[in-house]
């Protein structure tokens, strides 16, 4: 009987591990795409850091991708008009067939930017009853401030040994990647047209 009880903790023991755990190792396909709109304008100013909203485990990650690319980073308690660029993004949906040792998944994840660190955009967006609509409406011109949203999906399937958090912070890894290198690129071409 005893022999049971230490197979039954044993077994207890590695499902917590499999699923509280943050390990993975094998590989991964991943197709990754992005949809993106900017708002046209003259003389766009760009402030030197991000305020990323909301602080949250995406958030944290894509902070992490925009310090990697040289960026000061804060995040916003709340949405504000801060001192740098202001990027809020969010999850908009996550689909996960997991196993330790097969995953699929699919993210999409939705982001607004203010070159100016203005939140308007993203407040109209919160409050819209048609939302789709209103991501792609921007806040009327002002002048010197470029406007975006960033839509972005990626879909993977890995084989190996992985933990369920890994594979979920995988999948958010992946997309924030993909969503800055948009939005870096963004930044960059309307700097050269300025």
């Amino acid at each position: 009987m005893k022999k049971w009880k230490i197979v039954a903790i044993f077994l207890v023991f590695i499902l917590l591990a499999f699923y509280f755990g943050s390990f993975g190792f094998g590989k991964s396909e991943i197709h990754s795409s992005v949809q993106s709109g900017v708002a046209p304008t003259e003389n766009v100013i760009f402030k030197e850091s991000f305020c990323v909203y909301p602080d949250s485990k995406l958030g944290r990650i894509v902070a992490e991708e925009l310090k990697n690319r040289g960026y000061k980073v804060s995040f916003l308690e709340s949405p504000t008009e801060c001192g740098g660029q202001f990027l809020a993004v969010w999850v908009e949906e996550i689909n996960t067939t997991y196993s330790p040792f097969v995953a699929k998944g699919a993210i999409k994840v939705k982001a607004v930017y203010s070159s100016l660190g203005k939140p308007d955009h993203y407040l109209k967006y919160l409050n819209a009853t048609d939302k789709e609509r209103e991501l792609i409406t921007f806040v009327s011109n002002v002048d010197g401030e470029m406007q975006g949203y960033l839509v972005a999906y990626v879909t993977d399937s890995s084989k190996g040994l992985m933990s369920f958090r890994w594979y979920q912070e995988h999948l958010m890894e992946e997309v924030a990647k993909n969503l800055i290198n948009s939005l870096v690129s963004a930044i960059e071409n309307a700097k050269i047209r300025k």
